[in-house]
């Protein structure tokens, strides 16, 4: 979330809110889809799933999110005044988060 925010405040000081409004609508798409994962395995687990299940589960939804993600961005496209690339910015922001993550990791350690 910090990303989304910090994101939110540059693209709003440079290209204005169409863009700051998709880029951050974007993140927390990221942010709620990695939350649900989330609850989705500490839900298997407790259960006592097979691993193999979690694994093919995961995989799954996180193909389902890449259909999502196109359907996203054509309904930006279609029925809104937000700008595709703000929107497509905050998509691709999910790669300097993971990066920025392993980054604070390994500086922790």
């Amino acid at each position: 979330m910090i990303l989304a925010i910090a994101g939110g405040i540059v693209t709003q000081l440079i290209w204005g809110w169409r863009v700051s409004v998709a880029f951050i609508l974007a993140t927390g798409f990221h942010a709620a889809f990695f939350l649900f994962l989330r609850k989705k395995y500490l839900d298997w687990t407790e259960t006592g799933r097979d691993i193999f299940f979690i694994g093919r589960r995961i995989a799954g939804f996180a193909s389902g999110r890449f259909i999502l993600e196109i359907l996203l961005s054509v309904l930006v496209v279609i029925f809104t005044p937000l700008n595709i690339l703000g929107f497509l910015a905050g998509l691709l922001s999910l790669v300097v988060a993971t990066y920025g993550e392993r980054i604070i990791g390994a500086i922790k350690e």
